[in-house]
């Protein structure tokens, strides 16, 4: 299966930060420089512009995807370094053997079937969509640049102390200035998705609400009120390319042919259209997300 496009998703859309945005470029190494903690920046289009890496999107939505899973009482690793399935399950039934070297092990024997059934018995549901060593994961994040050149996010300056969190006292000569992208700024983004079930799009679409909503939130500086954004234009579009000349609607296939029995069916109709080439377009985005976040709520997940 990991090896045959079964499905094709696209999410896109711009992201309007609604408070101050801070993707940081570690300490300026300028001497001189006005500034201590710089934004991160790009040349885009001729100009020297913030934008938003794609790791850090797919770091906050895997972040919260995380806690929705362990909220349906889904076992769950932390996904950080040396934290991953990869590193902390033995391979069912040979607990002995890490499942990350027991992968290893059969891919460079090129038993790659036998690879890929090991992730599939002994990954977390987090590890399979967004990747761990030696696995890619199944959606990728573009980077998030200005929607408009011509409108080029603006950036402010503010002025922050170090507090010693021993003694709560202010740090002698700690004052620090800090770089942030101001309100109102747009950036585009798009998700892309492969062979995902539909609860898995489900649960993409729930974390995509939660930041819409101003729950989750992107960047550094969070408990410093920075990160809330929102989502403008959103669209949603997915093809199924196994079965497709059956398509007659709008029609998301669960994957239990595919021995996903936690999958369900998803119908789309009066909510997206089915184009002339078989992918299913958004016509009410928000809808479509909701009922894909019905299929993620709904999943017959095994305890």
């Amino acid at each position: 299966m990991s090896n045959i496009l079964l499905r094709e998703t696209i999410f896109e859309g711009i992201i309007v930060n609604e408070a101050p945005l801070r993707i940081g470029a570690g300490r300026a190494d300028t001497l001189g420089s006005p500034i201590d903690l710089p934004v991160l920046r790009i040349e885009y289009a001729g100009n020297s512009v913030p934008y938003i890496p794609g790791s850090s999107i797919k770091g906050a939505f895997r972040s919260c995807a995380e806690s929705l899973a362990r909220t349906r009482g889904l076992d769950v690793c932390r996904g950080l370094s040396k934290m991953t399935c990869m590193d902390i399950k033995g391979y069912p039934n040979q607990e002995d053997i890490k499942l990350g070297k027991f992968i290893e092990d059969r891919l460079r024997s090129g038993k790659i079937e036998e690879a890929v059934e090991a992730i599939w018995r002994g990954a977390c549901i987090i590890c399979k969509i967004f990747g761990a060593p030696s696995y890619s994961g199944k959606v990728f994040f573009s980077d998030a640049y200005p929607a408009s050149i011509k409108e080029a996010p603006r950036t402010g300056i503010k002025t922050g102390i170090a507090i010693d969190r021993r003694t709560g006292a202010v740090y002698g000569r700690a004052l620090f200035r800090v770089e942030y992208v101001e309100p109102g700024a747009k950036f585009k983004f798009s998700i892309r998705c492969r062979n995902l079930p539909n609860y898995a799009l489900g649960l993409i679409s729930e974390t995509i609400h939660l930041l819409n909503s101003g729950f989750v939130r992107i960047g550094g500086f969070k408990t410093h009120g920075f990160g809330e954004v929102r989502f403008e234009d959103i669209s949603f579009k997915s093809r199924d390319y196994y079965e497709a000349e059956e398509m007659k609607k709008p029609l998301l296939r669960s994957f239990k042919q595919f021995n996903d029995e936690a999958d369900v069916e998803v119908d789309l109709s009066g909510v997206a259209r089915l184009d002339e080439d078989g992918w299913i377009i958004s016509e009410d985005p928000w809808k479509v997300l909701d009922r894909l976040r019905e299929a993620w709520n709904n999943a017959a997940f095994k305890s």
